[in-house]
């Protein structure tokens, strides 16, 4: 009898083992002008990992963290490290195709400004397609903001928002 027990919970720990989830992401970022009367920021790159679970067949939390320049203008050379927590819902999680949407709400480390944190956010839309039963391709639109940044020690600007446009690929691995 009790090797039917452990026989009964087999199936949940193979359900709990593909909740876990690892992604790499690589993308490129178009920041706005956080400067006022200046340049454009230059693109740039988009590097991220993230670790998460599938709460449910359709909704996702995770944990995201990425790098990326925020201004490469003389005489500013800004760059921002964030740690995301984020949600993705997906909207149809049967097929091979699965469109998603998400929001997240974190924290960001910033080099070579005033201040050197700030609240970070995104809101992003995209689809991931099976690859395999354990690996997901993604591809990802996505707006993201840092707030409050202060360029105040080399420029004298103060209390700048600034958003990026980003296009992100990538590959969920699924333990």
């Amino acid at each position: 009898m009790k090797s039917l027990r452990y026989l009964a919970v087999l199936p949940l720990m193979a359900a709990a083992a593909q909740a876990l989830t690892l992604d790499v992401q690589l993308g490129y970022g178009k920041p706005n002008a956080p400067l006022s009367g200046g340049a454009d920021a230059d693109n740039t790159s988009v590097v991220g990992l993230g670790i998460g679970t599938y709460l449910t067949e359709n909704s996702h939390l995770g944990l995201n963290l990425s790098t990326r320049d925020i201004v490469t203008t003389d005489p500013v050379d800004a760059a921002a490290r964030t740690a995301i927590v984020e949600y993705t819902y997906e909207l149809n999680s049967t097929g091979g195709i699965k469109p998603f949407i998400g929001a997240g709400i974190g924290y960001g480390w910033l080099k070579n400004t005033a201040k050197s944190t700030a609240l970070a956010s995104d809101v992003f839309a995209g689809m991931r397609f099976e690859v395999t039963e354990s690996v997901d391709f993604t591809v990802t639109a996505r707006l993201h903001q840092l707030y409050n940044v202060d360029f105040a020690n080399v420029v004298g600007e103060e209390n700048r928002q600034v958003n990026s446009f980003e296009a992100v690929a990538g590959l969920r691995f699924k333990f």
